[in-house]
């Protein structure tokens, strides 16, 4: 067909109304019908591929704990300063007392120490205290006969014992160093680290003269100290970041390797957070290591540390990514995004056996292996105290019990003890648990002859149908508080009775022993004779005798 021909058509089309669209749009209509995957979606209705694959939600960041020592209560303010008042007293024997109570200080006294020590450090006459100080160590030291010299030897000296036997409680000088010393030795007996931070704040605060006195007492926190020294390690004044390098050094924790080398998980998890707050690059890899440890503890302060860490540490979390999930993170995130994805593929990846026990627990609770269930709930609680769906244990649990009540009350107890802690508050079987807790409670007390009858009464309350508690009420309401016990005493004395009257019949029917016979040396003349008429005697063998017309019997 010509082109001018092709025109003049489409030219009588267009006239008519018809136009290319009109053509293709039953062909259209056709495949749309033919195709029930095109249909129109109802309102409302999600996308097929968004269901199938719905984003996972990650978990927030964890926010790092506040280095803001809280206000002081009345009450503690009060025993401190009696204490301190009595440490600087005219009377020796109450300075004595007051020194050895600082060995009970609490760890709740942190706060008013904290205050007491802001208040002297400026009010006090820190030249003054320094020659009392200085007198009084050079008056002690020809009292240390020995080989050292120097600073060893004033390593040796006791600051608090020499201050006290060189007392001056005239002097408001040596007061106020009293005060510093001993709250130095109550900061050294709480063993934490904001206690070891207050020691560090009494050298940074009065000056060098104090300096061997609180290198002592941080000396003897050990691992307790390295994370405030780590922390320290960035301290403002230069003289204070370098003391806390040498003191670092000389505990054997100059680096990050060495300083997480302890067996104290309170201490470990303080000394991530303090790697965190020193933003040190070196230590980012190993804080971020610990983010997925079986600890709560631990896994807490990583994530905590690598929050405060921040920007420093985006590397070595998308490297720690990619080694985990098998492929780099996209550019685009940052070290949020990327530390929230690798803590939660870290959940992931550690409750997986979490939940496999779980599920076990539940399949050997429905065919009645409650022992095996018992166990494997044991498990998912030991490694996630707080798992999701902890309730759905408690009928394993509670069955658990029920069936061990006989023969193993003390597993029975501590099945019970879980359901308390695991059920929601006001769910019937949790107050079924502790009726039953109280009953096996009245029963040990029972066998130990104690009658506590309140006690299921109380268990009744909680639970009307413990059949357990009421049968053991009705005993003791009718006095047979003991049956056992009873019976035993029955028949102790049964057998104490039976013992004596074999005791008796035997000393009755004994055989009396045969009187002994004389002795062959002894010669027959000297015989007395037997008194009254003659007895009949079985007759004697005649003797032999050489006299002729002789008695045999009369012989001698």
């Amino acid at each position: 067909m010509t082109p001018r021909r092709v025109a003049a058509f489409v030219s009588l089309l267009s006239a008519l109304g018809l136009g290319a669209g009109a053509i293709a749009a039953p062909k259209e209509a056709s495949s749309t019908s033919a195709s029930p995957a095109l249909e129109p979606a109802p309102p409302g209705s999600a996308p097929k591929e968004s269901a199938a694959t719905p984003e996972r939600v990650l978990g927030s960041l964890p926010k790092p704990p506040s280095l803001e020592i809280p206000p002081p209560d009345p009450a503690s303010i009060e025993a401190l300063d009696g204490l301190l008042a009595n440490l600087v007293s005219r009377d020796p024997g109450v300075r004595e007392t007051a020194v050895s109570e600082i060995l009970e200080t609490e760890r709740d006294r942190l706060p008013a120490i904290h205050r007491r020590l802001v208040t002297l450090s400026e009010s006090s006459d820190h030249e003054g205290m320094k020659e009392v100080l200085g007198s009084v160590r050079d008056r002690t030291r020809g009292e240390i006969k020995g080989e050292k010299e120097g600073d060893e030897r004033d390593k040796a000296l006791d600051y608090l014992a020499m201050l006290h036997k060189h007392a001056k409680p005239d002097s408001k000088n040596w007061r106020d160093l009293v005060q510093v010393v001993a709250m130095s030795r109550m900061l050294r007996q709480m063993d934490t680290v904001g206690a070891a931070r207050e020691l560090i704040s009494i050298y940074a605060r009065f000056g060098e003269f104090l300096r061997l006195e609180m290198q002592r007492q941080v000396e003897k926190m050990g691992d307790h100290a390295v994370a405030a020294l780590i922390e320290a390690g960035r301290h403002p004044a230069p003289k204070i970041a370098q003391w806390a390098s040498r003191q670092l050094d000389a505990l054997g924790k100059a680096i990050p390797g060495e300083a997480i080398q302890t067996s104290d998980p309170e201490a470990l998890a303080d000394i991530l957070r303090a790697y965190g707050r020193a933003r040190e690059p070196d230590a980012a890899r190993l804080v971020i290591s610990f983010a997925n440890s079986e600890r709560t503890q631990i896994r807490q302060a990583s994530r905590e540390a690598t929050v405060l860490m921040g920007e420093v540490a985006n590397w070595q979390l998308r490297d720690t990514y990619e080694n985990v999930v098998g492929k780099k993170p996209p550019r685009e995130w940052g070290w949020e995004r990327t530390a929230r994805e690798l803590f939660g593929e870290f959940d992931r990846l550690r409750l997986a056996q979490v939940h496999a026990e779980f599920e076990q627990g539940l399949a050997d609770a429905s065919s009645g292996k409650l022992d095996s269930a018992a166990a494997a709930f044991d498990k998912v609680l030991a490694r996630n105290p707080v798992f999701e769906r902890a309730a759905e244990m408690v009928p394993g649990y509670l069955a658990y019990a029920n069936a061990h009540l006989e023969d193993s009350p003390e597993a029975a107890v501590r099945a019970l003890h879980r359901v308390e802690r695991l059920a929601p508050e006001g769910d019937v079987r949790r107050k079924k648990a502790t009726s039953l807790i109280q009953t096996l409670e009245a029963e040990s007390l029972l066998a130990r002859h104690v009658a506590d009858q309140t006690l299921l009464r109380r268990a009744l309350d909680l639970d009307p149908e413990n059949a357990r508690a009421k049968r053991l009420l009705e005993r003791m309401s009718q006095g047979d508080t003991d049956t056992e016990t009873r019976f035993n005493r029955y028949a102790a004395a049964g057998a104490v009775g039976f013992a004596a009257l074999v005791a008796l019949l035997f000393i009755a029917f004994r055989k009396r022993p045969a009187r002994s016979a004389e002795p062959a040396s002894r010669p027959r003349e000297s015989a007395p004779p037997a008194p009254g008429p003659a007895t009949t005697a079985p007759a004697e063998e005649p003797h032999e005798t050489n006299e002729p017309g002789g008695d045999p019997g009369s012989s001698a």
